[in-house]
Formats: structure tokens, C-alpha cells, sequence
């Protein structure tokens, strides 16, 4: 009975997680585990990479999944998934994905805004590649806005 009662705990919790990633989340997942797999038999563990967030402004407001790749582990390869510029952060709203090379994030408010404040490598600012600077993405219009390159 225990073991009936466990294997259907797994089944849900399973369950739930499938059914809180867009197609496109589990895409990138997927894509990780074969490449970690892919590198001498590598075991993948997807961490907290999954998360929902809600960009807002006074144009309007959104829900994004994140899929943040520094979350991800490979037991083959230390660094399989980022680089000395910093992780791939991607950004799923509705069926577009974007994706950019971050230090870190942080959803931050700012009065009525919901914005997306993203660390990035010195280089991307004019910088040296060990100097910090930030980009902050918001939803405005139908689109995600920034000062910043395009990903």
C-alpha cells in the first residue's frame, strides 16, 4: 500500500510540473538534459530554472516563463551551461522565446511597473567584461522594451 501510495504522489507532483511549462520551457529543458546526457553520459538536474513572473506597465501586463540555464547542473561538466560572461536567461511569452546572457535578474516594482532587471557583463555596456551593468526589460505595447541590444 505504501509504495501504491508513493508511486502516485511522484505521478502528480510529476503531473503538475509538465503541466506548468509551456512546450517551448520544456524545449530548452529537454535541450539541456540531451546535452548534458550527450557529454560523457552526464546526469541532468534542472534545478529551480522554471519560473513564472508577471511584466507589467500602464500599457498593459503579461505573464512570462523564465527558464534561467545558471539553475542547471550537469554531473559531467562543470560549466556545460554558462560561460565568463554570465547564463542564458530565456524568456517565454506566449509562443516567442528570447534569450539573454545574464549575471543574474531581479523583478523589481517600480510604481505601477513590473520590470525585469537583468546583470549583464561589462561588455555589453561599453565595458570591460568584469565590469557590471544592468538592462531592464518591460512590457509596454505587446512587446518587451529595452535600451539594450536585441537578444
Amino acid at each position: 500500500m505504501r509504495s501504491v501510495i508513493t508511486a502516485l504522489i511522484q505521478f502528480l507532483l510529476f503531473t503538475c510540473a509538465v503541466q506548468a511549462t509551456s512546450p517551448e520551457a520544456q524545449q530548452l529543458i529537454d535541450r539541456a538534459a540531451a546535452d548534458c546526457s550527450a557529454f560523457e553520459n552526464g546526469e541532468f538536474d534542472a534545478g529551480n530554472a522554471f519560473t513564472t513572473i508577471e511584466l507589467s506597465s500602464q500599457f498593459g501586463t503579461v505573464e512570462a516563463e523564465l527558464v534561467d540555464e545558471s539553475e542547471f547542473a550537469c554531473s559531467s561538466a562543470a560549466s556545460l551551461y554558462c560561460g565568463t560572461g554570465g547564463c542564458m536567461l530565456n524568456i517565454i511569452i506566449g509562443d516567442t522565446v528570447s534569450a539573454w546572457q545574464v549575471t543574474g535578474w531581479r523583478l523589481i516594482d517600480w510604481g505601477a511597473d513590473s520590470i525585469l532587471l537583468i546583470g549583464r557583463d561589462g561588455g555589453w555596456c561599453g565595458g570591460a567584461g568584469a565590469e557590471v551593468c544592468y538592462e531592464a526589460l518591460l512590457w509596454s505595447n505587446g512587446k518587451v522594451l529595452t535600451v539594450g541590444p536585441a537578444p
